[in-house]
């Protein structure tokens, strides 16, 4: 799929609180928002953002989730 870029995931502290980041291509972003609010996740989506690149969305959500996301997506940006 040609889509520019591959998706990434950081960590931010905005305002004291601990939030994900995720920066995903415009013709991905349905897929990443039903899979961070499904019921296993339960991500809380606080903002989303669009950039040149695509949509920026950041969430709250456990520990279990952020660490899945830099696992993958770190795994993504290795093999690139």
């Amino acid at each position: 799929m040609a889509t520019g870029f591959e998706p990434r995931f950081v960590i931010e502290i905005i305002d004291g609180a601990r939030m994900g980041k995720l920066t995903v291509p415009l013709a991905q972003t349905a897929d990443w928002i039903n899979f961070l609010v499904t019921p296993h996740y339960r991500a809380e989506i606080i903002a989303a953002e669009q950039t040149r690149q695509g949509i920026e969305i950041y969430f709250a959500a456990g520990e279990g989730l952020y660490g899945y996301l830099e696992g993958r997506l770190g795994d993504l940006a290795q093999a690139a």
